[in-house]
């Protein structure tokens, strides 16, 4: 663990705040741009399918591109891979601003995937970089205020700006904000890694990648925040046909269920930094994963009650606000022994994420019966994996003594 040079950064909050948004960067540019897609599609002249393949298509990019940025953030420091990365989004979202149709447009939104994921995989580096890990449990806990913000408030803004200023002035303020990030990130943020690898090659990165698939308390630690937050993005993916078209909720309150429920994730994100204070990491990963595994159950066993509105909306509400119990304490576990190669962990861990948050939501479409049951089976089953994982593969001398 090392210390921030206090001559070089802002505050504890300063730090906070900066990672912060640049891990909020990749949810604004996913949520930022929904509300528009009507306007995409007529200007486009193209189908709502078509645009809808953007979406897709950044979330495999930011599957994909962080197995890039993790290696070369263990080789060549912090720093100048983040800045790289910054600089491939800033030109794609500007490419995006300005394309002339659907096929170029859905181009740029993948090379911004692989610029913009560099921001999340190399914060949580260094994150690992300067403290322990009950310090970064309660760090990232810290950070979701920052983070919770973004898929509460950036549909509304998007809705806002296209309306006001059409679609394309949407990713003109995204570039815009990308570069005050990158200019406070040049001028206040210190190298976090002085020990770097001496060399880089195809053939010891994909060693890297085995050997931490074969590491057991990693893959524990990863794989219940990865089924928790897939089983979030099925819930995107289905909530509003089962929202609106079931349960009956008005299309323009939709809006306020979605909010209600992020407010819950930022609630929880900061009763998990309190309960670090009295207990370790792995315990509160232990209620928290068995909260959410019952959790799921009730929003299963709610496709059967008619849906009910109130047991469906309550239980997915407590299901969601679990990911700040668990991503947090998960993130810290899996990344607690990886300090020599915490980039090439990270990559590794948020890659795993988007590529099961994608597959969740394709299973909810791709299984659509004008029933609930494709979002809350896909739901049910990232609730009992996450458990089942933990309960499994994590050692229990890693936390027997605290619980």
């Amino acid at each position: 663990m090392q210390s921030i040079p206090k001559s070089k950064f802002l505050s504890g909050f300063g730090l906070v705040f900066l990672l912060g948004a640049l891990t909020a960067f990749d949810p604004l540019t996913i949520d930022m741009y929904l509300p528009a897609f009507g306007q995409i599609e007529k200007d486009f002249q193209t189908s709502i399918a078509n645009v809808e393949l953007s979406v897709s298509t950044f979330f495999i990019g930011m599957a994909l591109g962080q197995l890039f940025y993790g290696p070369l953030a263990d080789r060549f420091g912090r720093k100048k891979p983040l800045i790289a990365g910054m600089m491939l989004y800033f030109v794609a979202t500007i490419g995006c601003a300005f394309s002339p149709n659907i096929s170029t447009f859905i181009g740029f939104r993948l090379l911004q995937a692989l610029g913009g994921c560099a921001g999340m995989v190399i914060s949580r580096a260094i994150i690992r970089d300067l403290f322990d890990k009950k310090q970064v449990a309660t760090f990232l806990s810290n950070m979701a205020l920052v983070m919770g913000l973004a898929p509460i408030l950036a549909p509304s803004i998007g809705s806002i700006i296209s309306t006001l200023f059409g679609w394309r002035m949407i990713f003109f303020v995204l570039a815009g904000a990308n570069l005050l990030c990158m200019a406070a990130i040049i001028t206040l943020l210190p190298e976090t890694v002085h020990e770097r690898k001496a060399s880089l090659n195809i053939g010891s990165v994909l060693r890297s990648y085995a050997g931490l698939l074969r590491n057991r308390s990693f893959i524990g630690y990863l794989i219940p925040d990865t089924a928790i937050r897939a089983g979030m993005f099925a819930y995107i993916a289905g909530s509003p046909f089962v929202f609106i078209d079931l349960l009956g909720i008005p299309s323009n309150r939709y809006g306020f269920v979605f909010g209600a429920n992020g407010l819950g994730l930022i609630a929880a994100s900061q009763v998990n930094r309190r309960l670090l204070n009295r207990f370790s990491p792995e315990v509160v990963l232990k209620w928290s994963v068995r909260m959410a595994a019952l959790a799921s159950v009730l929003v299963f066993l709610s496709t059967f009650t008619g849906p009910s509105k109130l047991l469906l909306l309550s239980s997915i509400f407590v299901f969601l606000a679990t990911l700040n119990f668990v991503s947090p304490n998960s993130l810290a576990g899996a990344l607690a022994s990886q300090g020599h190669q915490a980039g090439t962990a990270s990559a590794l861990y948020g890659c795993l994420q988007w590529g099961m948050a994608t597959f969740s939501s394709f299973l909810v479409s791709h299984f659509h019966n004008g029933t609930a049951l494709p979002m809350t089976g896909v739901i049910l089953f990232c609730g009992v994996v996450s458990l089942a994982a933990f309960q499994f593969l994590v050692p229990v001398s890693f936390y027997r003594s605290d619980a």
